[in-house]
């Protein structure tokens, strides 16, 4: 099996980046023949056993239109035998566009479309609708989550779809502790600072909880300041630190009590699956794709709405008489080894490709 993937970007070398690196190089260990096309910025250093070559674009969305001709010349060249993957819709669309009419096909790697994000995101909006017609359709589409499937059939119907999890690499198991200092709860949350991460219902949730609950906010983007309002207008500028863009999440995970996550829809939940790996427990809204996860693979709990009243309560849960144990954790590490090992993935994706 050949397979040539053309992926948006490798920097910042973040969740999908990550999971489409895992991919390629477990692809390659099943035995398959794999290179890949990166629209834009570099590729990140340590990259030297995959094949990639770069278009060198911008990062605007203009990039879309840009990358058709390069990529009709690039693609239509390929052996007829190679399976192009594009990596979301802002490679699917281009892609489709350089293929159509050519006779040849795409499967899509879909982390992208979920309702609730096409509510909040034009951008989504625009490209799924682009991305849906006929011409530009792709023959299959991996959606990352069942949450990213049920949206595509929606969207999409008649459309061939099969789920297949990301690979994520399951380290050595991580037992939970307490919170370790009842006078000083520590709460986290990682993500960007946009609309929907929503991170103002955990600042609100913050305002309802005791006053020895701190929350940390590791992150950065549009939405800082309007935050950082919001805290002080709450009073709560003693009780929270925002930490912008940090390099790695793995040492505030391991000194937090818990992982507070208000995103308004994830389509996968990478942060949520580091959390559980770093032992440490999640509170988070009931949305897709969280109800996927919690708490068979990530030990925690879901709020009973997505309000910043019912976020409290989560929290509180998890930082008091509820807290998961040491088996909730390890059971949950072992079905995150089931379902999210490189090489089962692999396995599933050369099955699914086959068909």
């Amino acid at each position: 099996m050949r397979l040539h993937f053309v992926l948006p970007q490798l920097e910042p070398f973040y969740g999908m980046e990550r999971a489409a690196v895992l991919l390629l190089r477990a692809l390659a260990a099943h035995g398959a023949e794999v290179s890949a096309t990166v629209l834009s910025r570099a590729v990140p250093p340590g990259l030297d056993d995959l094949p990639i070559d770069r278009l060198d674009l911008g990062s605007r969305i203009t990039r879309l239109v840009e990358a058709v001709p390069p990529l009709r010349r690039r693609l239509r060249n390929l052996p007829a035998d190679v399976e192009i993957v594009a990596s979301g819709l802002w490679a699917a669309v281009p892609v489709g566009a350089a293929l159509a009419g050519s006779g040849r096909t795409f499967v899509a790697w879909e982390h992208s479309l979920l309702r609730e994000r096409l509510g909040y995101d034009r951008r989504v909006r625009v490209l799924a609708r682009t991305g849906g017609a006929a011409p530009l359709r792709p023959r299959l589409v991996v959606a990352v989550s069942e949450g990213v499937a049920r949206t595509v059939r929606w969207l999409r119907p008649g459309q061939q779809v099969v789920t297949i999890a990301n690979p994520v690499p399951t380290g050595d198991f991580v037992p939970p502790r307490p919170v370790a200092d009842s006078g000083r709860v520590r709460l986290v949350t990682t993500g960007a600072l946009r609309p929907l991460k929503n991170h103002s219902c955990a600042l609100a949730a913050l305002a309802e909880l005791p006053a020895n609950h701190h929350l940390t906010l590791a992150g950065d983007g549009e939405e800082r300041t309007l935050l950082e309002e919001q805290a002080r207008r709450l009073g709560l500028a003693g009780r929270v630190t925002f930490l912008g863009r940090i390099p790695g999440v793995a040492p505030l995970l391991a000194e937090a009590d818990l992982l507070v996550h208000p995103s308004r829809a994830e389509t996968f939940g990478f942060s949520l699956v580091e959390a559980a790996e770093a032992g440490l427990p999640v509170a988070a809204l009931p949305v897709p794709t969280l109800d996927e996860l919690v708490p068979e693979l990530v030990p925690g709990v879901l709020a009973a709405e997505c309000t910043p009243a019912a976020l409290a309560d989560a929290i509180l849960r998890m930082t008091r008489h509820e807290r998961p144990t040491y088996g909730d954790f390890e059971k949950a590490w072992r079905a995150r080894r089931s379902a999210f090992h490189p090489a089962e993935v692999s396995r599933r994706w050369v099955e699914a490709l086959q068909r």
